[in-house]
């Protein structure tokens, strides 16, 4: 079986915010939605028969943390590893993701994702996306639309039928050269703004360009700004060591090494929020022993957005596991006691032919 399916596809619009993703990438037929279907399937056909039908179906669950497993499975695969799913523990009922073998060494394997914000915040997030999806089905022949503010004063959702129709009506009372005068002169840009009881929103008028004018397909809001907030370097690298302090005990005592593998979500650094996590907080290098039911950290930063992006990696091995890794047998880089011993990187164990510039936008 595959994971997608061949069929016929016609749909070459970009995703919905809150759109199921895997029914996105299934119907799809834009060339890299193309290129990263062809990608998955090619992966899925190296997966173990037997749970092919599971992981597809967490493909339609949850497919981001499916495209991790699925990724990791490669990842180790391509390194010549047999990898059994979900196998039996000794000491505990609970099952790790992978078991990998290969030459007579074995280790298992824990793959999971790390999320920058919290369920509620994504829940917000989630709701503002859906609000400016609905806003982007407004007619805007002549002009891009930069969302400068945008507040919710309550929690129900806005008359947004109500509210495009009044930008509409505002929009067609804008001469386009009066916009075009105030670039050129380096002017303040005309804006909107709306204020009610619920919702107060700020927008700015670009000239579209006579091109953009003839796709009838854009999205008016063509730019969104968000305040920048800066954090303390603590906070985020708290949650990524709180993501392998959980999986580091989850299974209790193991007989083999253990590697944790965590995806990052893009709002981290790999380096210095990892460096955080696992060097200045001394887990790893500390002289009292930590973690030892883990052998290594393996962090990632990948995504079906990225995966052609020349995606990197880091591999800090933890010098207190009891079970330390034989790591001549890998061919990923890797770090011990902080120094780096460079080998392969993602793209190279994969064959990516990765391209810097490559990327999806949904």
């Amino acid at each position: 079986m595959k994971l997608f399916e061949d069929k016929l596809r016609d749909n070459y619009r970009r995703a919905y915010s809150g759109e199921d993703a895997y029914t996105y990438y299934d119907n799809n037929q834009q060339e890299k939605i193309v290129e990263v279907r062809e990608l998955l399937n090619k992966w899925f056909e190296n997966y173990p028969e037997e749970n092919k039908l599971e992981l597809q179906q967490s493909f339609k669950n949850s497919f981001y943390n499916a495209f991790y497993e699925l990724f990791i499975h490669e990842t180790f695969y391509c390194q010549g590893y047999t990898l059994q799913v979900h196998p039996l523990l000794e000491k505990s009922p609970k099952r790790p993701d992978f078991l990998a073998k290969k030459d007579k060494k074995e280790f298992y394997i824990e793959a999971t994702t790390v999320s920058y914000i919290t369920d509620a915040e994504s829940r917000s997030e989630n709701f503002k996306q859906k609000f400016i999806d609905e806003l982007n089905k407004m007619n805007s022949p002549n002009f891009w639309l930069a969302l400068e503010k945008l507040e919710f004063k309550k929690g129900k959702f806005p008359k947004v039928k109500t509210l495009r129709k009044e930008i509409e009506q505002e929009l067609n009372k804008i001469n386009p050269i009066d916009i075009e005068t105030r670039q050129k002169n380096n002017l303040l840009t005309h804006e909107l703004k709306f204020d009610d009881d619920n919702i107060l929103i700020v927008l700015t008028l670009f000239n579209k360009s006579q091109a953009a004018k003839k796709n009838i397909n854009s999205r008016p809001i063509g730019l969104q700004f968000s305040p920048v907030t800066i954090k303390n370097a603590d906070e985020d690298s708290g949650k990524i060591l709180k993501a392998f302090k959980s999986k580091a005990g989850w299974y209790g005592e193991l007989n083999k090494p253990f590697i944790i593998c965590l995806n990052l979500d893009f709002n981290f650094n790999l380096k210095h929020d990892v460096d955080w996590a696992f060097y200045n907080r001394k887990s790893f290098n500390s002289l009292k022993p930590k973690f030892s039911k883990a052998s290594a950290a393996f962090v990632s930063h990948v995504s079906v957005g990225n995966i052609f992006n020349l995606p990197k990696h880091r591999l800090i091995l933890n010098k207190h596991s009891t079970y330390p890794l034989e790591i001549e047998k890998l061919e990923l880089s890797y770090e011990d006691n902080e120094v780096e011993s460079k080998r392969k990187d993602i793209d190279e164990i994969l064959k990516l032919d990765g391209k810097p510039n490559f990327g999806i936008i949904l």
